[in-house]
């Protein structure tokens, strides 16, 4: 993915607050828009070589639409997830609270394709977002800056960046940094969707102050288990091998994760 520089906008500051908010307002039009037929939407992902179905429903928060996650299946088993998820999701800038805090730094490109570049650093007074992954807030999250990407003409999330500090354990706090990239979207019935999501994310390993012996423990048993592994899990299992790789390989990259859509259903109901 070829990253451009980016460039700044060349005029006032108060004029650049000004049209941060007029275009985050329009993006969350957009966004309502895109949604507004929408009732629930059921994805079918693959990650890591594992296959999960994950039921959404659309509510109101905070005066905005969201699809929540209502529940996911995995292997067969249902599990049904908190519905507080989306009350300050870190990748979600649809949100009201947020757009007087939100300043356009410049524009970028990704793909060719030009991108608005959106910045909020000042949280005081809001509602913090969770740790990604986590179900709850928690003091061991500190967020310091969110930079989101959209798309110029059709203002969809390309790019959202996080830098936060997470607390380790022994209570000292180290950096953390999460970019996801929202790729192919297309079109089903009238919802737009991404159908690749690449999640990078760099300092956990330090912050979990992970023994990086056992994890080459670890890496080798998995290595060794994989001849009597059945076919249907080889493929999950092969990516943690590759995950473990990444970490242990000291390049600094982190750790990539990447979720591909396999299938999805607008307004199919079920769960």
């Amino acid at each position: 993915m070829a990253l451009g520089v980016i460039s700044l906008p060349l005029f006032p500051t108060s004029a650049v607050a000004q049209d941060a908010q007029a275009l985050m307002r329009r993006a969350m039009d957009a966004q309502a828009e895109r949604l507004a037929g929408v009732e629930n939407v059921t994805v079918v992902q693959e990650t890591m070589g594992m296959e999960m179905s994950m039921y959404m429903e659309k509510r109101d928060v905070g005066g905005m639409p969201v699809l929540m996650p209502v529940s996911v299946t995995v292997g067969g088993m249902v599990q049904t997830m908190p519905q507080d998820m989306a009350q300050a999701d870190w990748s979600n800038p649809f949100q009201e609270a947020w757009v007087e805090r939100t300043r356009l730094v410049g524009t970028d490109e990704l793909d060719g394709e030009k991108v608005l570049v959106f910045l909020i650093e000042d949280f005081s007074g809001l509602e913090l977002p969770r740790l990604p992954g986590s179900e709850a807030q928690t003091e061991d999250f500190r967020p310091n800056s969110f930079r989101y990407s959209m798309g110029e003409d059709d203002l969809l999330l390309r790019k959202v960046e996080m830098n936060g500090e997470i607390r380790g354990q022994d209570g000292s706090y180290s950096p953390i940094q999460m970019t996801m990239f929202m790729e192919d979207y297309r079109e089903v019935d009238g919802y737009i969707h991404p159908f690749v999501t690449r999640v990078l994310t760099k300092g956990m390993m330090e912050a979990a102050d992970v023994d990086q012996e056992e994890l080459r423990q670890q890496l080798e048993q998995m290595r060794a288990q994989m001849e009597n592994i059945p076919e249907a899990m080889r493929g999950m299992v092969q990516g943690q091998i590759d995950q473990l790789e990444r970490m242990l390989g000291g390049s600094g990259e982190g750790m990539e994760v990447t979720i591909t859509v396999k299938d999805l259903k607008v307004n199919a109901g079920g769960r």
